[in-house]
């Protein structure tokens, strides 16, 4: 994001409502988690424009000191509510997406489907040790031997060598 559409933002919602969506967004998580458990999820796909709208309305009479609404307050606080609702829908969206883990802890372990579960960790974690330190043109001869260690029933040399190509490619591709 450049710092032009960070200064878009931040005009369009302003500093209040993108405070306050934080707060919508820690809000509807905690309702959901607790409070609101056996609620329909239809329900949370909502809550964040109505908790916008409502905490919003209560800023902004905080702010004004009073209760005394005109027209043109009541169309802003229900305009910045909706803001405040879909800049929170947002927060949720960006943090599933990119910051909740769904990446298994050992991203190798599944993989090794000619590895009897039980020694599917250990496996992994032998061939991530001996791949330290090793260049890519040796990686393949290092996989290979791990995994004929390993493998059960026992691969053949054709086997071997395309499940070591594979797993090479994988692990440089995620690292």
């Amino acid at each position: 994001m450049t710092v032009i559409q960070l200064y878009g933002v931040l005009h369009r919602y302003g500093v209040d409502v993108l405070l306050l969506a934080l707060g919508v967004t820690l809000l509807t998580s905690l309702l959901k988690k607790t409070v609101m458990k056996s609620v329909s999820k239809k329900v949370f796909v909502f809550l964040p424009f109505g908790l916008g709208i409502l905490i919003y309305g209560l800023y902004s009479l905080l702010a004004r000191g009073g209760a005394c609404f005109t027209a043109d307050a009541l169309r802003a606080i229900l305009g910045n509510g909706i803001g405040t609702g879909c800049a929170a829908t947002l927060y949720y969206i960006f943090y599933e997406q990119f910051l909740r883990g769904k990446f298994p802890a050992d991203p190798i372990a599944p993989l090794l489907e000619c590895v009897p579960e039980d020694k599917r960790q250990e496996a992994s974690k032998a061939i991530s040790d001996a791949l330290k330190g090793v260049c890519a043109e040796d990686a393949c001869e290092k996989i290979e031997e791990t995994l004929a260690c390993f493998a059960d029933p026992p691969l053949s040399e054709e086997e071997l060598s395309l499940t070591a190509e594979l797993l090479k490619e994988y692990i440089y591709a995620i690292t």
